[in-house]
């Protein structure tokens, strides 16, 4: 009866124990996170994050994602690659706006500058250029295209500054605009819930003619590529044979939050064994 019960109670008090220890390491987590915030220097915001990752914040999680993407995607901007028999290129990485307060000035700042040209604020002319001198196609014969948006209006309001651009200043491209007819509007396919399993409807014809053409698409952002690979599809079902992609932005994906804290582990035992040595 006694061993049950000094059995018992150290049980409680291993119970009581974990849960100081959880608590202190929660509140330890939440400073080093919000110091993480608040930090003005790169390194120490960096410091200040793997802290709080390591004491298990899952937003500190992301944030060490967000800080270090090209470590953890598979592609770069302004490095083409193939897919799907096309070469993509895209100007920078695309954050979701859930995102926001977890992103650099920097990374705010571009997600901004893509959501004003998609509302057709600001030509989009630096990162057509930039995209198409890294794919080498500034001096290619090609008709440039651009994939279609939820209505007509904004389909018009998103281009048109880049169609008056290259009818104005790249002699050696057509832009096919008008080839495009868009019907009724459908739901934005960056809202739409499902991933690759998301069922697009169609609003939109091909009615110029494009058989032939060496063509480039243009878009503002690729997420799981499937809305560009219907649009190629569709192209070349008219003749036209399409080449290249180019996007303003490239959505994120968010690796799995226990591979992110054993990075990061991994680069704090790393750190101190290279403090040791010294």
């Amino acid at each position: 009866m006694l061993a049950r019960l000094v059995f018992t109670l150290l049980c409680v008090l291993v119970c009581i124990l974990f849960y100081v220890i959880g608590f202190w390491r929660k509140k330890a987590g939440d400073a080093a996170f919000a110091a993480a915030r608040t930090a003005i220097d790169e390194k120490e915001r960096d410091q200040y994050c793997r802290l709080s990752v390591l004491a298990g914040n899952r937003n500190a999680c992301r944030m060490f994602f967000f800080s270090h993407t090209d470590i953890y995607e598979n592609h770069q901007p302004l490095k083409p690659y193939s897919f799907r028999g096309m070469k993509v290129t895209f100007y920078g990485y695309y954050y979701p706006a859930r995102h926001e307060k977890l992103l650099s000035n920097r990374q705010r700042m571009f997600c901004h500058a893509l959501f004003r040209f998609k509302d057709g604020e600001i030509h989009g002319v630096r990162f057509f250029k930039s995209c198409m001198e890294a794919q080498h196609l500034e001096e290619e014969n090609l008709h440039v295209m651009f994939m279609p948006c939820s209505s007509r209006e904004k389909y018009i309001r998103r281009f048109r500054r880049l169609d008056e651009y290259i009818s104005t200043h790249c002699p050696q491209m057509t832009s096919g605009l008008n080839d495009v007819v868009i019907t009724g509007t459908r739901e934005s396919l960056h809202k739409m819930k499902g991933g690759k399993k998301r069922i697009l409807k169609r609003n939109y014809s091909i009615t110029g003619d494009v058989e032939g053409k060496n063509i480039v698409i243009v878009d503002d952002v690729m997420t799981t590529g499937q809305s560009v690979s219907e649009y190629k599809k569709e192209i070349e079902r008219h003749g036209g044979r399409v080449t290249a992609a180019i996007f303003y932005g490239k959505t994120v994906e968010v690796p799995p939050l226990f591979l992110l804290r054993m990075h990061v582990l991994y680069i704090q035992v790393k750190c101190l064994l290279k403090t040791r040595k010294r």
